[in-house]
């Protein structure tokens, strides 16, 4: 698969060959020497792990070691409601609980915060399952809707409009999403139980979300694992969110301010808007960033960072800077989120 030119992360011989690289060799105090950078021609190569050591005990290589802990990684467990009834008397709204959580990050040394997402549970209904969210797929949603809005005409959202009567159980809208890769359609995903009604039964609909979707090749980082956590040994199913169900829902949030001035999708928001620091991280992660690989074969021995460690270098930018000025978005401060990488051309 081949992808858009927008979403191409450049490879480790043109990086080699085009930034002027500084070495890592501490976890300590490592966010603050990546935003340091100059992204246009400055790199880091880290010569340290970022995976917590028992991922790297028994695995042959990098690639298992990550797998591992994309699996079990530890995740931020959400001080939500505990039952709907709770959640419909509560007057905290997603964000105000996200603050409070990730705030505690402060609290912890850097190196020492090992997250790689965030996890809440449903309410109400028959679907349970514990659903997840991985820091990259927060900040590659956000390039997913930027790149749709400027380049393709926007995500498709059909279905908001018959979804008025949708009180307690939230809407179920359909999103068509620009595929990542090249001379691929749109692929087709169904949001469920959205949020539209501003009445108090959306506090407890919101903890349901989750997407029926297309399985894409391009999602397949990001589907459903199964295993137990840690704090309930009972539970082995999961929901993760990808980028493209993310992506979907500011779809959908924008369009209800755009027809109606329905705040409410918006204001029940689950996932947390980066600012434009914490996307501009995501992207040095991406494309000045690689890390030595002992495992490799080949010399130098430096590839890409995997997912869960870009995820724990997010966690630690939180940890670093504090919610409101790595995961919240400010109009005033940060622009529009169509705009954070733009003017820049891709390919419908």
């Amino acid at each position: 698969m081949v992808r858009k030119s927008y979403f191409k992360v450049p490879s480790v011989e043109k990086m080699l060959g085009g930034l002027k690289f500084t070495g890592a060799y501490s976890q300590r105090n490592l966010v603050k020497k990546l935003l340091d950078l100059n992204p246009t021609d400055e790199g880091m190569q880290i010569r340290t792990n970022i995976l917590p050591i028992r991922f790297l005990r028994g695995a042959s290589t990098g690639v298992e070691a990550s797998r591992k802990a994309y699996k079990h990684g530890a995740l931020i467990r959400l001080s939500q409601p505990e039952s709907r009834e709770e959640a419909i008397a509560s007057y905290e709204i997603p964000l105000k609980i996200r603050e409070r959580d990730f705030s505690a990050l402060q609290e912890k040394k850097e190196e020492n915060i090992e997250f790689i997402g965030y996890t809440w549970q449903p309410v109400q209904g028959n679907d349970r399952r514990w659903r997840v969210v991985l820091f990259p797929s927060v900040t590659d949603a956000v390039g997913i809707f930027a790149y749709s809005e400027n380049i393709t005409g926007g995500i498709d959202v059909k279905g908001y409009e018959n979804a008025r009567k949708a009180k307690t159980e939230g809407a179920s809208i359909v999103c068509g999403i620009p595929s990542r890769t090249k001379k691929k359609q749109r692929y087709i995903e169904k949001l469920v139980h959205v949020p539209v009604i501003g009445t108090d039964e959306r506090r407890a609909v919101i903890w349901s979300l989750r997407a029926d979707r297309e399985v894409s090749p391009e999602q397949s980082l990001y589907q459903d694992i199964r295993y137990t956590w840690q704090f309930d040994p009972k539970s082995s199913d999961v929901f993760t969110f990808s980028p493209q169900d993310i992506a979907a829902y500011l779809a959908v949030a924008g369009h209800a301010l755009k027809k109606d001035k329905n705040w409410t999708p918006m204001e029940m928001n689950p996932f947390p808007l980066p600012s434009r620091k914490g996307y501009d991280f995501a992207k040095l992660l991406n494309n000045n960033v690689l890390i030595y690989d002992p495992t490799l074969k080949d010399e130098p021995r430096l590839r890409h960072l995997h997912l869960p460690e870009k995820a724990i270098l997010q966690a630690r930018l939180i940890g670093v800077l504090g919610h409101d000025a790595s995961v919240y978005w400010d109009w005033d401060r940060d622009g529009k989120l169509r705009e954070y990488d733009f003017a820049k051309q891709g390919e419908k």
